[in-house]
């Protein structure tokens, strides 16, 4: 079994893997602007050998770092994430991630020398901002000659076969005319109006549309003072599904109905989609691999997927090539994401095991795919009929 030959390759850099995850833990960076984590972890990828490029994909703080083995043969990657949230830091324990990510690229570099194949770890900065990285990465050409895309996320669980929901990412700017509120109120047309008319139609909707249809939205502006008509508003919007083409049928619903909140109250509107991430196409053959190795290395809380989730740019890179994702309990049964709770959890000992474990699971698979052809053609042709 792989496990055999790798995990003890982890192990022994295991106080790297730590160190990598505490230190981007400790000096926390919003998306696009992770100059530390990307000057941190390309230092030591180089240092290990890796051929590094930066800015790759179109951004500044995205990276590929590349390390060849003996011979010609499939290509894994390992994706990086890095960024954190305002307000609490590694809250979504990014930290983990990026040091899973390089733990797995530095373990399996120091049997390439010996290994078919090439491995790549890729830095993909701004998870958890518009627009979806990875998404236009892959459209500028960052993955190409990429076959296995592989990675790690921290959860209150562990299991790879996560439901990610597509997602559309929508700003509507309604503009109207200014007038006095009270002494003149009927020579203006108020924006704010426009919108309120627009949501109370994207409320109605709710009713029929899917079940796993979701629609979240926030009034970013709507006036300045309650004694002038608002010549602005804005609403940002978010509206997920399980699958990508119905989703696209309800954002053109939802448009009809930011539309006609402008047309009733003669307001000019502006629709702009500012993201679109996919949902997460599984390859049954790659998630049971890694849970079972997650499992080997001391994984606890085995569990099912969640019925439901959020939303990752992962999703669009599923689309393109064979990916999975092993999700690892660091945190207790029920846990939300996005908390102070996941920060803390993320800089201690709990989130450097998880760390550990994803990187075994990431290393034993990849090991898998390079060293066993038959595995490697299995996880193409699943891809092959779930794309049709």
């Amino acid at each position: 079994m792989a496990g055999e030959i790798v995990f003890p390759v982890v192990d022994g850099i295991r106080d790297e893997i730590i160190a990598i995850s505490d230190y981007i833990h400790q000096n926390p960076e919003l998306g696009h602007r992770e100059e530390k984590a990307v000057k941190y972890l390309t230092e030591k990828l180089n240092a290990a050998g890796f051929t590094v490029e930066t800015g790759v994909g179109g951004f500044a703080t995205a990276f590929r770092a590349t390390y060849h083995g003996k011979a010609a043969g499939p290509t894994v990657a390992f994706l990086a994430e890095y960024d954190a949230l305002p307000g609490i830091d590694h809250g979504c324990a990014h930290n983990l991630i990026a040091a899973a990510a390089a733990g797995a690229g530095l373990a399996l570099r120091k049997m390439m020398d010996d290994l078919p194949g090439t491995i790549v770890v890729m830095g993909t900065p701004a998870e958890e901002v518009p627009p979806p990285v990875k998404a236009k990465m892959l459209e500028n050409g960052a993955f190409d000659g990429v076959d296995v895309s592989l990675t790690f996320h921290g959860s209150s669980g562990t299991y790879a076969n996560a439901r990610m929901l597509a997602n559309n990412a929508m700003e509507v700017t309604y503009t109207g005319k200014t007038s006095h509120a009270a002494a003149s109120p009927e020579h203006g047309r108020s924006a704010l109006d426009g919108a309120l008319l627009a949501l109370h139609a994207l409320e109605l909707l709710r009713e029929h549309v899917r079940q796993d249809t979701r629609m979240h939205y926030i009034i970013a502006d709507g006036g300045e003072a309650p004694n002038v008509v608002p010549k602005n508003a804005t609403v940002r919007c978010f509206l997920r599904g399980l699958e990508r083409s119905y989703l696209d049928q309800v954002a053109e619903r939802a448009e009809k109905c930011f539309r006609a909140g402008a047309l009733a109250t003669e307001t000019e509107v502006e629709i702009k989609t500012l993201g679109k991430w996919d949902d997460y196409l599984h390859v049954s053959a790659l998630n049971r691999a890694m849970e079972e190795y997650a499992r080997q290395a001391g994984a606890v809380q085995m569990m099912p997927s969640p019925p439901a989730g959020g939303s990752s740019d992962f999703g669009n890179v599923s689309h393109a090539m064979p990916t999975s994702a092993i999700f690892v309990a660091f945190v207790p049964p029920g846990t939300a994401g996005h908390s102070k709770e996941w920060c803390e959890a993320a800089g201690g000992e709990a989130g450097h095991a998880a760390a550990i474990i994803g990187a075994k699971a990431m290393t034993a698979t990849a090991y898998d795919l390079l060293t066993q052809p038959e595995f490697f053609r299995a996880v193409q042709a699943e891809f092959a009929r779930i794309k049709k």
